[in-house]
Formats: C-alpha cells, sequence, structure tokens
C-alpha cells in the first residue's frame, strides 16, 4: 500500500509541476505537451442477406508529457490514459480498452548517449473486467491488478527518437487490492496477501518517429525477468501504435499489445472431456482500428 501511495503522490506532482511551464524561469528546461483523441466504427445493417449484426465502438486517449531537460540531468514523465467500448447486435457493452500507463525516468549523463537512469513505471485499469460472455464473473478490477516496476540500470539515447535502458537491479510490485479477488490467487498473488514483490532485471525499449509522412510509429516493449522463480519465463509487454493524420482534426490509428506473463494463467481442459482442469500462461493480444478526432496541445 506505501508503494501505492507514493505513486499517486509522484504521479500528481508531477502534474502540477507540468503547470508550472508558463513561469518564465522554467521556459527552458520543461517541454510538455499532450495530445487527446475520441475514435469510433460503427457498422448499421438493413435486410442485409449476407448476415451481421448492427455494431458500435467507441474509444477515448489522452496522452501527456513533461519532460525537463538541464545540463547533465533529464527527467522524462508521460501518462498515457485510455478507455473504450463496443456493443454488439443485443449484446451487452463490453469493454475493448482500459489502460492506466504512467512512467517516470530520472536520467543522469555519463559519457555520449550513455547515461545512468532510475526507471519507474506504473499500470493499471478503470474498471472492473468481466469474463465475457458472462458478465457476473469479475476477472479484474481497478489496481487488480496494478504493476509497479522501479529500477536502476544504464541507459542508451543516440537521438530523441529511440532510446535502450537496461536495469539489473529492479523491484516489480503487483498489487491485487480487490480482496475476492485476491483470496482467489489472482495473477499471482498468495490467496492471503494482496501484494507480491519480485527482484529482477528489467529492459526497456522505446520508438517514436514520423516513418512516412503523416504516419507516426511508436512502440514500447518492457521484458522482465524475476531472478528467483523461473527467470527464464521472462514477463513481456509490447505496445505498438501507428497514427495516421488525415488533416489537423481527424486522424486514424491502428494498436496492437501483446502480453504474456507466466503469472497470469488461464484454465484449460487436458483431457477433452469439456472439464478445465489444469491452467497456464498464455500469450495474450489486443489489436484496435479506428478513425475519429484528434486534438495537441
Amino acid at each position: 500500500m506505501k508503494n501505492f501511495y507514493f505513486t499517486l503522490t509522484l504521479v500528481m506532482g508531477v502534474q502540477l509541476t507540468s503547470y508550472s511551464q508558463n513561469q518564465p524561469d522554467t521556459l527552458k528546461t520543461w517541454d510538455t505537451s499532450g495530445k487527446a483523441g475520441l475514435l469510433f466504427n460503427q457498422v448499421s445493417l438493413t435486410n442485409w442477406s449476407a448476415g451481421g449484426n448492427n455494431s458500435l465502438a467507441l474509444g477515448a486517449t489522452l496522452d501527456l508529457s513533461a519532460n525537463y531537460k538541464k545540463d547533465k540531468l533529464a527527467w522524462a514523465n508521460s501518462m498515457t490514459l485510455g478507455y473504450g467500448i463496443s456493443k454488439q447486435g443485443d449484446d451487452p457493452l463490453n469493454k475493448t480498452d482500459d489502460r492506466i500507463i504512467y512512467n517516470t525516468n530520472l536520467s543522469y549523463d555519463l559519457s555520449g548517449p550513455w547515461s545512468v537512469a532510475v526507471n519507474i513505471n506504473f499500470r493499471t485499469q478503470f474498471a472492473n473486467g468481466f469474463n465475457q460472455p458472462n458478465d457476473s464473473v469479475r476477472i479484474s478490477a481497478f489496481m487488480s491488478p496494478g504493476y509497479l516496476v522501479a529500477g536502476l540500470g544504464i541507459k542508451y539515447e543516440p537521438n530523441k527518437s529511440f532510446f535502450v535502458e537496461i536495469d539489473p537491479v529492479t523491484n516489480k510490485t503487483l498489487f491485487v487490492l480487490d480482496n475476492a479477488l485476491a483470496a482467489q490467487g489472482a495473477f499471482g498473488v498468495d490467496s492471503t496477501k494482496n501484494i507480491r514483490a519480485e527482484f529482477g532485471g528489467f529492459f526497456i525499449a522505446k520508438f517514436s518517429k514520423e516513418i512516412m509522412k503523416n504516419i507516426t510509429l511508436n512502440t514500447n516493449l518492457t521484458l522482465f525477468s524475476n531472478y528467483k522463480d523461473n527467470p527464464q519465463n521472462i514477463d513481456v509487454n509490447w505496445d505498438l501504435t501507428f497514427d495516421f493524420k488525415i488533416n489537423e482534426v481527424f486522424s486514424a490509428q491502428f494498436v496492437t499489445q501483446m502480453i504474456y506473463d507466466d503469472d497470469v494463467r488461464f484454465p484449460v481442459d487436458t483431457n477433452g472431456d469439456g472439464i478445465n482442469d489444469s491452467d497456464e500462461a498464455r500469450l495474450q493480444f489486443r489489436q484496435a482500428l479506428g478513425l475519429g478526432l484528434v486534438a495537441k496541445f
């Protein structure tokens, strides 16, 4: 819980600091930006002989950044918020996106593109998640799970578009603050606890660049290995986004996210009798394509 409250305090502190950009003495050292988007996808069918269902999908995203640079000291902060829903035919509303991501990276230049860095990454979600199509079985919630990764290591940043960081000293804390989910041992916590801490190595790589006119590629890959328990089973989280600028107001976006976490288990039927008798880790994948409005500030 202390780590959780510390993270919230840090997040609020970064946001308050970003407002200081209007002060004359900070204009030279702070660079702040933001982007808000509303994506939608809609299908309407009437007497359609090929069959199908009406569908509607809506998604909202907010990206904020506040970066400080002075002499050899740099402090990069970013926050991504995303939420999306879809409705198909007479089916209930389904959640298609649900993200709260905050990252802060404090670095001190050593030589050339190399620096020593402290990195903190926090992830969770806004709303409850359900085991569709049964919307009465809750499988996730706010801070269930929540991930806080804090590491110390070496950063290589040859330009503003790309950097790689290796943190051999990293603590990863998993939160399952919903007592009902924690009692089930969800996401790998002990059934009598709400928090699980792991010590290991962390790797992060980021790339962001306009690869063609009006087409920007953003990708973020993180890897974590627990030194103590099965270090060969590496946790993977890979986000890949293509932003297509149509004009100053409209844009299109293609998003994929791939996750593998050995502690997140899925029920399986090993002998084909229709009864789940075991569980296993599986590759998780999400893909979304939408057209919408975007505003930068």
